[in-house]
């Protein structure tokens, strides 16, 4: 009986600890939406997509797009890096890629001080943009290296389905390769695509935590 209780109380405790955990992330939601993350509604969509890129990609067609440069230059959408990409991500699936002779119609936007807002908000930029003139592609692949003192500051990445869904994506910055991380070379290429297909391997809910807050 004794036992019995022990046991008792022991699960009676670990329900409650998840209860009080998944209410805190619940309640920290407003907070990550403040900061950048999209509402539950959307990253639900971005979780269906991002399943059905794990179980489709061998079969599918995919787009790589030019890759967006922004340093103290100016920005300039780079055709040679989209070739680079699509080499990379050549060595890890069987996918049909395709590199477009067309430049994205996105207007380069400022990075700013919180990089979470700035891949959200591009990411709806990028939506819209594949919405008014669909892909041919099942999904279109596209990064963006930022750099400055031929630095790598920051890097995006994302994958959309043809009419513009958010499939994946994910930022890198200082926190992720250090602060000498050289902008030219394949090496920010490499760093996308390998984290890109780890990723493939996790659970939805791990790469758009519910609410936003992982």
């Amino acid at each position: 009986m004794k036992a019995l209780t022990k046991y008792t109380l022991l699960g009676g405790g670990l329900l409650v600890t998840v209860l009080i955990l998944a209410n805190c992330k619940l309640a920290m939601a407003p907070l990550a939406h403040a900061f950048g993350a999209p509402p539950e509604s959307e990253l639900a969509k971005c979780r269906t997509a991002f399943r059905q890129l794990q179980g489709g990609l061998e079969k599918a067609t995919v787009e790589i797009a030019p890759v967006l440069t922004v340093d103290e230059r100016g920005a300039v959408w780079r055709r040679p890096l989209g070739a680079g990409l699509q080499r990379e991500v050549a060595t890890r699936t069987k996918a049909k890629l395709t590199l477009p002779t067309r430049r994205p119609t996105v207007a380069a936007t400022p990075l700013g001080h919180n990089q979470l807002r700035y891949l959200w908000t591009r990411a709806a930029d990028y939506t819209q943009a594949l919405q008014a003139a669909r892909a041919e592609a099942d999904y279109v692949l596209q990064a963006e290296i930022f750099a400055h003192d031929g630095k790598v500051t920051a890097l995006h990445v994302f994958v959309f389905t043809a009419d513009g869904q958010v499939a994946y994506c994910r930022l890198f910055n200082s926190h992720h390769f250090g602060a000498d991380f050289r902008a030219d070379g394949d090496e920010p290429l490499r760093l996308i695509v390998r984290h890109l297909f780890e990723d493939l391997h996790r659970d939805a809910e791990e790469v758009f935590p519910p609410h936003g807050v992982g």
